[in-house]
């Protein structure tokens, strides 16, 4: 979970608001002159007090919060990550495949695109990441089926599409009789968020910078790649002295990476092609996978504060155990009390009803095996 530091003004900036700066400035004048509002030298140092105040209420304590790494944000927070050689992870595009059906003989080019309908949403665009041609094998009807990777046309969470969802041609081409994603397309994120940033910025302040291969160190490394979410390491996984070290992904949605994030933090920390550029110990073997979903099924009666609706609520129940699961999967168990207390923290929730929380049917912990990771489910809060 993303730290947050509660920022506390230093006590020399306290109590310095315009009221309190003035009325020490008419102390300070000569008590036989007329101090009253609007007087001359009421209105004369009205203005100087009013930009002081100014100057420590806001410019001093922004300055402040930029120096430290705890309470920085934006380009303030990058040169602090920058201190320690991390950047901020920039979005990244969701990727998958589709399948294309089409008579022989037609040609698809690298960047073709194909889309979303747009019915209740905007369209969504995809584009192939590479040229091909449906030259075999020809079925019964002249036509050739082959499966096309490809990559959202934009950055972003917007491309995570289900299955059969990829139906349209954006631009009609003759020869092309049917395409379909039969998988969900995913691992489109937004970038870094400043929280998200400064998590992984502090956990290497406090743990230090190494190379020396500990577990820590995987976890740094596999995070520097766009995308990457929570990450489980699994040392010696084959055998103590075997060197082996696997790797367990989520995608920063918290849903299990897919194959291209596993593939880009491979190459990342192995670097196959360029030894030198390897982040990995020489002799270590590593595995990267995604965890096996450990789907969560929840319901509950709430009793929502007023102005608030149940959909509403139910994100945020959602954006904070997708937060949980994280703690989940490192202590190997999904804690009903926890799970209450995630869906207590949703904002607008004022309470819910003993007894009517239940997670995947009961009240009772759940354990969670290495190389598996908790995901949401179907959440039914009702009132």
């Amino acid at each position: 979970m993303a730290l947050t530091i509660p920022y506390n003004a230093p006590a020399f900036l306290q109590n310095q608001s315009t009221d309190e700066i003035h009325r020490r400035m008419m102390n300070s004048l000569p008590k036989d002159i007329d101090k009253s509002e609007a007087q001359i030298p009421w209105d004369l140092t009205r203005p100087s007090a009013v930009e002081k105040a100014h100057l420590v209420e806001f410019t001093l304590n922004e300055t402040i919060k930029l120096m430290f790494p705890q309470f920085a944000y934006g380009e303030w927070l990058d040169y602090h990550a920058h201190g320690l050689v991390i950047e901020r992870r920039s979005a990244r595009k969701a990727y998958g495949n589709v399948t294309v059906r089409a008579t022989a003989g037609t040609a698809i080019p690298a960047g073709f695109r194909f889309a979303t309908a747009a019915e209740l949403a905007p369209s969504v665009l995809f584009e192939t990441t590479e040229s091909a041609v449906f030259d075999a094998p020809v079925d019964g009807n002249g036509q050739v089926t082959k499966t096309l990777n490809i990559q959202a046309a934009d950055a972003g969470i917007g491309g995570n599409v289900p299955a059969d969802a990829v139906k349209l041609m954006a631009t009609p081409t003759t020869g092309i009789v049917y395409v379909s994603n039969d998988e969900p397309i995913t691992g489109g994120t937004p970038a870094e968020s400043d929280d998200d940033l400064r998590e992984r910025l502090l956990y290497a302040m406090k743990l230090g910078v190494s190379f020396t291969g500990c577990d820590a160190d995987y976890v740094r490394w596999a995070q520097e790649v766009n995308g990457v979410g929570a990450v489980v390491v699994d040392p010696e996984w084959q055998g103590i002295g075997t060197g082996t070290v696997r790797l367990f992904l989520l995608d920063a949605n918290g849903e299990p990476a897919n194959q291209q994030i596993l593939d880009d933090v491979y190459n990342h920390i192995v670097s196959p092609d360029d030894r030198l550029s390897r982040l990995c110990p020489i002799d270590s073997i590593v595995t990267v996978v995604a965890p096996e979903p450990v789907e969560v099924d929840i319901t509950a009666t709430v009793l929502l504060r007023e102005g608030e609706n149940i959909d509403t609520v139910t994100e945020r129940f959602k954006a904070n155990l997708a937060q949980y699961w994280k703690q989940a999967s490192m202590d190997a168990a999904i804690k009903y009390v926890f799970v209450g207390a995630a869906l207590a923290d949703a904002a607008g929730v004022s309470n819910y009803l003993s007894g009517s929380l239940t997670v995947n049917g009961g009240t009772a912990d759940i354990a969670v095996a290495l190389g598996q990771y908790p995901v949401t489910g179907t959440i039914t809060l009702s009132q």
